[in-house]
């Protein structure tokens, strides 16, 4: 009986564990963030605003958003991580989450990729790793005059950037090696790497 009970009360405290943590930890954002903006808006209203923190949190991310999403906002954000990037130890935080952040995006978008291939580039005699997205338009077939296939070339250490190239499948050498491996070793720059073999 008291196994039972003992067993009854370490499951109540293992589900209660992670719903706990993750309401502090809300319960702390929103409070550090209606903390921040609390001594601006009591000196303007007299009056203080539980979760306009967060409204106000909120509408500076759109506005952002909108910011990023066309020409003039982008170049103001490049300016900004050029200028970062020119100061000392900053800088290296800055490069550090921001790949790790275009890592998790580019995490997402590798469902896309059908499989890892190997191909000759830029250059004949050097390999380059590449992902599978999707048959070649037949229009881009017709030029190369045989089956080609659409091949994305990322870069290192950040490979949610790179470029798309159009290969004839005679070219294409298919890897033995998970789209997951692939992109680790992209990302490392080939420490994180397998010994896998080429398929035949």
């Amino acid at each position: 009986m008291l196994k039972k009970v003992r067993r009854i009360l370490i499951t109540g405290i293992l589900v209660l564990i992670p719903i706990t943590v993750t309401i502090s930890i809300i319960w702390w954002v929103i409070f550090k963030i209606d903390s921040f903006f609390a001594t601006p808006v009591r000196a303007v209203t007299g009056k203080s605003y539980i979760g306009l923190g967060i409204v106000m949190t909120l509408v500076i991310v759109f506005i952002i958003g909108l910011l990023a999403t066309n020409y003039f906002g982008k170049k103001i954000i490049k300016s900004v991580e050029k200028a970062i990037s020119k100061v000392p130890i900053v800088n290296i935080i800055y490069s550090s989450i921001k790949q790790i952040q275009d890592s998790i995006v580019f995490k997402k978008e590798q469902r896309a990729f059908k499989s890892a291939v190997s191909i000759q580039y830029p250059t004949k005699g050097i390999r380059c790793l590449g992902f599978v997205t999707a048959d070649a338009p037949a229009e881009m077939e017709a030029i190369i005059g045989q089956k080609a296939t659409c091949v994305f070339i990322p870069t290192t250490p950040n490979p949610t950037s790179g470029m798309l190239v159009i290969v004839p499948d005679s070219d294409l050498e298919y890897l033995d090696m998970s789209v997951d491996v692939a992109v680790k070793m992209v990302v490392s720059g080939g420490i994180l790497s397998e010994n896998n073999k080429m398929k035949k």
